[in-house]
């Protein structure tokens, strides 16, 4: 009843306006319209009414305003989106349309300023200076390959501008929330600029562990980039980004999960769990203009050297302690032809290639409690397990465009070729006795063909329906935890997209409509499981599975300084054939991750001042609501509908603001994230209200 209340009250809040604005003369209406809405990612590059398919963009002042500092905290502000909080850094599950995987590769797409970003483990990292987000649903893989089977999140930082600029903002919050940041544009010369940021995250930690009295999850997190511009002449760019992020993150705020009444027990376990990461990510970026086409080059490097400490078991027994060493080192090169000012034919080619090495190791120690439970007779007995792990692959693509006045075709296609390699050991130590339990090689190759057509037809410059037609595609792997030589490596996931939808602008662009719906037709479906032990985790193949949905976003200026929007999506995603182990049948079950459905519902209203002391007051609320969802494939386990309210008001005089801001400022009770483990379910409740301040300057 609640939430419903909240929603009644914001739509009545933003009604009256409507209402009133629709008495509003022509030729006023023409004052006050949307901006164009530009999807900057590679191999795109333009206004988001000339891409055929379901895109969305979060502006500056849209991740500003909603404290937006993560890819988790995206979730609801894009239809059908959903990455739930792991507890950690180490791992971020990203699902789109039901598309996703909890562990292992993930199979939605990143890119962050053209860099690729293929590590699970890389995925969550420090936003500041960001200028937008952008999210493509569906199968992207004829242009970015397996990694881009659900979708493609691109996120744009702040360019180096010609003006020297600098600003400085400090953030407060309870639970001692302290965010800092500095950035400084400098340009030297015509022809050189510099851009540099620095930012420091810290805060005591949200959740308390009663075995200790002491915060779990405790954060104090540094970052920095550059970027390096060179522009010696019209028809030729260079850039240099290098962002670098050391993070000491308490983590894993988990506790006993009891399913029959959808309650979470008090954090309660005894050894203490942290993740430490070093997180570097480097390209340059060359561009070559001509009239009719542009040459892009881009070389990244990312290496990622991590720590995981963690409690087995997370109760107050000392059963199992694992300890988790990882170093990785990601090499990519990529170069695109496309052509520009098309007007009856567009065309791009390109290139793709990459190289990644994992050096990994994994302990498990049996502590005092699990010695006796497992009735192991030894004063001593851990597991060390080795992983040498190389991914490397190449890929040519194509995509062509052929415009028949407002009507027009694209077709592409891509050939893919992945191969992975794993050198494994383990170790068995024995009252510090070593035995060599077992060393394999293995090898495993893949190769994919990645066709798409699209539709566009432009009936104006004000609508736009559109039908896309794409191959997705994840690439299969080997898994970091494994107890049979079946269940070492898990093959590849693939699916068939299918996507209708119409984009539209009325009242001389004062509203922007986006309504898409999709069907997704699913084989071999990576499913993630645990471990027959509980000690771990590892990724297995479902039969046949499919999801479907319906998207809505609507953006409206009803009046003279306010904006308003609805983003919401429907998407039913279930199990059409899965048979586990022979005798237990899931299908016609929900996939897990999935939110039936999810929506955000939000204004913000600009009120001039024009005093001495007081140019302009901005107000901003929003209401997310994320439906229910099951857990694992039983469908036993699920978190029922809940809403977060949020808020920012906004006080500016010439450079300077400052603002006082509010996320789940009801404190709703949710939980954010669930597994099973030693025949126990756990889960972490969602993050509770937090409160705080905000100044940022600028000269």
């Amino acid at each position: 009843m609640k939430k419903i209340t909240i929603i009644s009250a914001l739509f009545l809040l933003i009604q009256p306006v409507l209402r009133a604005q629709l008495t509003v003369e022509t030729d006023t209406l023409k004052n006050y319209i949307l901006e164009e809405i530009t999807v900057k990612s590679p191999k795109y590059n333009m206004n988001i009414f000339d891409i055929p398919a379901a895109a969305s963009m979060l502006p500056e002042r849209l991740i500003e305003n909603n404290k937006i500092e993560n890819l988790t905290d995206i979730s609801a502000f894009v239809p059908n989106f959903f990455m739930p909080d792991y507890g950690s850094k180490l791992t971020s599950p990203v699902y789109i349309r039901g598309v996703g995987n909890r562990i292992n590769t993930p199979s939605i797409g990143l890119y962050v300023d053209y860099i690729p970003y293929f590590e699970k483990s890389a995925f969550n990292f420090d936003f500041y200076e960001i200028e937008q987000i952008e999210v493509l649903r569906g199968s992207q893989g004829t242009l970015y390959g397996r990694n881009a089977m659900g979708g493609l999140i691109n996120i744009m930082t702040r360019k180096p501008e010609k003006e020297r600029k600098t600003s400085i903002s400090a953030d407060y919050g309870n639970y001692s929330q302290v965010r800092a940041g500095i950035s400084h544009n400098q340009p030297l010369g015509e022809k050189f600029i510099i851009l540099a940021n620095l930012n420091q995250i810290n805060n005591s930690g949200f959740y308390e562990n009663k075995f200790n009295n002491n915060r779990v999850d405790k954060l104090n997190s540094y970052s920095g980039r550059v970027k390096m511009q060179f522009t010696p002449s019209e028809k030729f760019t260079a850039s240099l980004n290098v962002q670098y992020e050391d993070s000491k993150q308490g983590g894993y705020p988990y506790a006993l999960f009891n399913k029959e009444t959808n309650k979470v027990a008090d954090i309660n376990y005894e050894y203490k769990s942290y993740y430490n990461r070093q997180l570097l990510s480097s390209g340059l970026i060359l561009n070559y203009f001509e009239t009719n086409f542009d040459v892009r080059s881009v070389t990244s490097f990312q290496s990622i050297n991590d720590l995981q400490v963690v409690d087995q078991d997370f109760t107050p027994k000392s059963l199992f302690y694992a300890n988790q060493d990882q170093k990785l080192n990601m090499f990519a090169q990529e170069i695109n032809i496309q052509s520009k000012n098309n007007k009856t034919y567009g065309w791009l080619f390109g290139f793709f290639g990459f190289t990644q090495a994992i050096d990994r190791s994994v302990t498990v120690e049996y502590a005092p409690d699990g010695l006796i439970q497992y009735n192991l007779p030894f004063d001593e007995y851990y597991i060390t397990r080795f992983y040498d792990n190389i991914n490397s692959g190449a890929a040519i693509f194509h995509q062509s465009t052929l415009y028949f006045g407002d009507f027009s075709i694209t077709a592409g296609i891509r050939a893919d070729y992945e191969k992975a390699t794993l050198n494994y050991i383990q170790d068995n130590f024995t009252n510090e006795v070593k035995n060599n339990a077992e060393q394999t090689a293995s090898k495993l190759d893949f190769f994919e063909i990645l066709p798409k057509i699209a539709f566009k037809y432009s009936i104006s410059e004000y609508l736009t329906p559109y039908a896309t037609i794409a191959k997705g595609y994840n690439s299969g792997g080997f898994n970091d935890t494994f107890e049979s030589d079946r269940d070492r490596s898990f093959n590849p996931e693939h699916s068939w997209n299918y996507e209708a939808g119409v984009k539209a602008k009325w009242l001389q662009q004062r509203i922007y409509t986006n309504l898409a719906i999709f069907y997704i037709d699913w084989a071999n479906q990576q499913i993630y499981q645990t471990v027959p032990s509980g000690t771990g985790s590892m990724l297995t193949n479902a039969g046949k599975s499919e999801s479907k949905g319906v998207e809505l976003e609507f953006k409206i200026i009803p009046a003279k300084n306010i904006e308003t929007w609805l983003a919401a999506g429907y998407n039913n995603a279930k199990f059409i054939k899965y048979v586990k182990d022979s005798n237990v049948d899931y299908s016609g079950k929900h996939i897990p991750y999935v939110p039936k459905f999810s929506f955000n519902l939000g204004a913000n209203y600009l009120i001039n001042i024009n005093s001495s002391w007081l140019d302009n007051i901005r107000f901003n609320v929003t209401y997310n609501g994320i439906g229910k969802h099951y857990w694992n494939e039983d469908n036993i386990a699920y978190q029922n509908y809940y809403g977060l309210l949020n808020h920012r008001i906004t006080f500016e005089k010439d450079n300077i603001t400052f603002s006082f801001w509010g996320k789940n400022i009801l404190n709703e009770n949710y939980n954010s994230f669930y597994f099973q483990a030693l025949g126990n379910s756990y889960a972490q409740i969602g993050k509770p209200a937090s409160l705080g301040v905000n100044m940022k300057v600028s000269f």
